[in-house]
């Protein structure tokens, strides 16, 4: 397994947070807690499904993975 750098950290904790308050995550509301634009939640989200961490369903929402 890759090591996660810190931005994957960051971007992993703020969607168990949120995810701990309603059930589905959107980019949007990802994107306002972070403080950064959507395009940048996107670009970020693709990196983290890709190595497994995360997966995005219908509507953009964001869920995390067991891994």
């Amino acid at each position: 397994m890759e090591r996660l750098t810190a931005a994957h950290a960051r971007y992993l904790l703020a969607i168990y947070d949120l995810a701990r308050a309603m059930p589905d995550v959107s980019t949007v509301e990802l994107a306002r807690a972070l403080g950064v634009t959507k395009p940048s939640v996107t670009r970020m989200s693709a990196v983290l499904m890709e190595k497994g961490y995360l997966v995005r369903k219908r509507y953009g929402k964001l869920y995390l993975t067991d891994t």
